[in-house]
């Protein structure tokens, strides 16, 4: 090919040296084969013969020798430079198009990330205020009271997934709206499967949250776990028991982690509200008829004692009898646990609770008295605290003068704790009273003239009674049962949709 080539140049440059001649326009053959029509005919002449090799070096697939640049025309690179430049705008165009449009979408992501974020923490902020209300009101009674016309969780168990009334809390134009499921530990709705404060089973809830804004909107779900304590819910007394005066006990049971004195003053009714049981006695002791710790209704073989047993004493067991089924230590552990007490996390809640909108006193001394006057009119909840940091438990005395709620039209109940000290519930003046007691290293008290009567939970470290008192569990304190008979723990969380 390359041969041919340089045939077709020499018969062009043959062609070109005679029209070199012929252009001088003389007649006369060109002075040499350098001159400048020569030149150029046989340099296009090569350079098309080069062109047309590479071609067909190409359709053959070979190789083509390589052209020199320096025997091409002069100013053949100007339409590189051209090509090169149209081409070079375009890539540019395309990539400034591409920066503007990926610009333009970061912008309106982050935008919407942001209002979408607002959202986010405002359905966050409700769940953080219905965990804080589980802290206080878990049971299904609770949850389903009215909240200005909303509900927490819907009254109608087939309403609880999609609440058509959830509590909605608005700030300018942004809301939340916050509802309660009950669930298994899958998260899978179920009805009746609630928090039972005196079962040793947790329950689960589904917490749902939605965060709106003017532009933006998030829903949020939190499961959560209540775990019973085992807190006692009925009249436990970790010591001993005499009752002197007429004492009643109605609708709840005796629990006593020791001996009983005095149980013909003692009249048993009803059903337990806390456990769905026939009322009566249990302790770990023995349970004697008389105060002075004489006449036990069952005999060491567990037998009942012709001389000292009656009929109102059918459902009492004690360390002995009725036979085949005694009371001992562990049948007291599978009511209830009563080993730790309130924990060092819900005394100081308490605390606060009390120095915040109830009564405190956290370096009492002796006898101290506590009465109407010292405490708030209003209804509602309301925690007493008594700390005696010194001296004996049992000489360190806080007299209860009043009564809880202060007005008959009032509702709500007293959380009293007395810590190092003792109590003594004044007959004459708190009347009827709504309450728990939580005195674990003193004794109970109930002395005075009057028939008063107290509806809640005791627990003493011993328990004296010497007054016509009766002693009541209403389903109100089942119902509502004080805030530490449970614990709340986080479970899985997630953000539904958006």
């Amino acid at each position: 090919m390359k041969s041919a080539c340089e045939h077709l140049v020499k018969n062009l440059s043959q062609k070109a040296y005679s029209a070199a001649a012929g252009c001088k326009g003389d007649g006369r053959r060109p002075r040499s084969k350098k001159s400048s029509t020569y030149l150029q005919v046989r340099l296009r002449a090569f350079s098309s013969c080069v062109l047309a090799h590479r071609l067909f070096a190409r359709a053959r697939y070979e190789e083509p020798f390589e052209i020199d640049s320096k025997r091409l025309r002069p100013g053949a690179e100007s339409g590189v430079a051209m090509v090169t430049v149209i081409i070079m705008s375009a890539v540019l165009l395309l990539m400034g198009t591409g920066m503007y449009y990926v610009a333009s979408s970061e912008q309106s992501m982050s935008q919407g990330n942001n209002v979408g974020g607002q959202a986010f923490y405002f359905a966050e902020g409700g769940l953080e205020n219905v965990l804080d209300i589980l802290n206080y009101e878990a049971t299904e009674w609770q949850l389903t009271q009215p909240r200005n016309g909303q509900y927490l969780m819907n009254p109608d168990a087939s309403q609880r997934q999609d609440n058509p009334d959830p509590v909605t809390v608005t700030v300018g134009n942004q809301t939340y709206k916050v509802w309660v499921d009950e669930v298994d530990q899958y998260g899978s709705h179920c009805t009746g499967c609630g928090l039972v404060p005196t079962s040793k089973n947790p329950a689960y809830l589904m917490v749902y949250a939605e965060g709106q804004t003017s532009e933006g909107y998030r829903k949020l779900q939190q499961q959560v776990k209540l775990t019973p304590t085992g807190y006692p819910l009925d009249f436990f007394i970790n010591g001993n028991v005499t009752i002197n005066g007429n004492e009643a006990l109605t609708n709840q049971s005796l629990f006593v982690n020791g001996y009983v004195a005095g149980r013909k003053f003692l009249t048993v009714s009803g059903t337990d509200s806390t456990y769905g049981m026939p009322a009566g006695v249990f302790a770990t002791g023995r349970i004697y008829a008389n105060s002075n710790k004489t006449g036990p209704i069952y005999t060491t073989s567990g037998a009942e004692d012709s001389k000292y047993w009656n009929s109102d004493y059918i459902n009492d067991r004690d360390q002995y009898g009725p036979t085949g089924n005694p009371f001992s230590t562990s049948a007291l552990q599978g009511y209830f646990n009563y080993g730790g007490g309130l924990t060092t996390s819900q005394l100081a809640t308490l605390q606060n609770e009390a120095q915040t909108s109830g009564y405190y006193n956290g370096n009492a001394s002796g006898s101290l008295t506590i009465q109407q006057s010292d405490l708030p009119d209003r209804s509602g909840d309301i925690v007493i605290y008594v700390d005696f940091p010194s001296g004996n438990p049992q000489k360190n005395v806080a007299d209860l003068k009043f009564s809880w709620p202060p007005d008959p039209s009032y509702t709500g109940k007293a959380l009293i704790v007395v810590l190092n000290g003792s109590i003594n519930m004044e007959g004459g003046a708190i009347g009827q009273t709504t309450a728990v007691i939580y005195c674990p290293d003193g004794s109970v008290t109930a002395h005075g003239s009057g028939n008063q009567v107290f509806n809640g939970y005791v627990w003493g470290d011993g328990f004296t009674d010497e007054a016509n008192f009766t002693f009541n569990l209403s389903p109100e304190m089942i119902n509502d049962p004080p805030f530490f008979s449970w614990t709340v723990t986080r479970g899985t969380w997630q953000q539904d949709d958006q």
